[in-house]
């Protein structure tokens, strides 16, 4: 039977935090760690994990409160200061307080700190008590205790370690494992540490173009690996135009049953770089996600269609209107944008009449 700890009074549970990676490459670089919010850039996920405003133990679950808290057996320590407590009680994303279960062992990582509300550049202790790390490659700091992760890590925790071709070695291993917590790790170093680039100048294999095209891959990591393509091709190669029309033109575009399935962050990413960075689109290629369960995915297939033909945008969106198998939210958002079309048109109507009579 499952172990449950009762709510600690005075104490706010986590918020669930989703730090997907299909972000846009604007905000990538404004998000800030969960445990301190600075002005500067984002810390690569390894260099964070050894921060020294993070800890990181592993231990076994001996404890879950379902609002928001996980109690750790502390067994071994990789990094942190001071005598550490035996049991550590950590505020968590509701989503991984749903998902572990007691007994269970894993690495974790985590901070005792906040920034400081008066001087948002220093950290202060956290009251709230000790709060599980999230951040660009670390969706949260949460691994599953195995061998691969201890040797990641191990490899990683010093800088002269993150620049041998072990650990590279390690990372792109660990980027084509079936491992989502790994996965995402090495996807977020190859975005945000700069001195990674020698070693996949010289990875002859094409390992990160390789599981950025494969299906198998979560929508998640695929999305970072296509940005980084993009902003770094002189170290990834110059395929990140034919991988991201690949994801508009062939995903699938509904049944996902489980979250970490779903491609709509990345087909979103995948439509920005389009748009914004490349040559049009077929129009068909479009046409497709106007019936996506995504509104936010809709809406940019419609501008994006509006931008090839109003007329094309209309009848798209009447077409989709007329599929009695289109997801409610999309059905009530496609009659909601019908409606603005309308209003727009008939302000250009009588602005155009009125332009006319004078």
């Amino acid at each position: 039977m499952q172990s449950v700890i009762k709510p600690i009074r005075g104490h706010t549970s986590a918020r669930p935090r989703q730090l997907i990676f299909a972000l846009t490459l604007v905000s990538m670089v404004a998000i800030a760690t969960s445990h301190a919010v600075r002005a500067e850039p984002v810390e690569p996920p390894m260099e964070l994990l050894y921060s020294p405003g993070t800890v990181l133990v592993a231990g076994v679950v001996s404890d879950i409160d379902p609002a928001g808290r996980v109690v750790f057996q502390r067994k071994d320590v990789f990094s942190g200061r001071g005598k550490l407590p035996d049991l550590i009680d950590i505020r968590v994303p509701l989503s991984v307080a749903r998902r572990v279960k007691p007994g269970e062992r894993y690495i974790v990582g985590y901070s005792i700190a906040r920034s400081d509300p008066r001087h948002p550049t220093r950290t202060v202790a956290d009251p709230r008590g000790a709060t599980l790390v999230t951040s660009i490659g670390l969706d949260p700091a949460l691994f599953a205790d195995t061998p691969e992760t201890r040797a990641l890590l191990k490899a990683g925790r010093s800088e002269h370690g993150r620049e041998s071709r072990r650990f590279f070695q390690l990372l792109m291993k660990a980027l084509g494992s079936h491992d989502l917590a790994l996965q995402t790790l090495a996807a977020g170093e190859i975005a945000l540490e700069p001195e990674i680039g020698e070693r996949l100048r010289d990875d002859n294999e094409g390992t990160v173009e390789r599981v950025a095209r494969s299906t198998q891959t979560p929508p998640a990591v695929r999305a970072s690996l296509l940005q980084s393509a993009f902003k770094r091709p002189s170290d990834l190669g110059n395929w990140w135009e034919a991988v991201a029309r690949d994801v508009v033109t062939t995903t699938s575009v509904g049944g996902y049953s489980d979250p970490t399935s779903d491609p709509t962050d990345l087909v979103l990413v995948a439509l920005e770089l389009l748009d914004q960075h490349a040559g049009s689109l077929p129009s068909d290629a479009l046409v497709r996600w106007v019936r996506s369960g995504s509104p936010a995915l809709v809406e940019r297939a419609c501008l994006m269609l509006r931008r090839i033909s109003p007329a094309l945008e209309r009848t798209s969106v009447r077409t989709a209107l007329d599929d009695p198998g289109l997801p409610d939210q999309t059905r009530r958002f496609l009659g909601d944008h019908l409606r603005r079309l309308d209003v727009l048109d008939a302000r250009l109507k009588a602005r155009a009449g009125g332009s006319t009579g004078s």
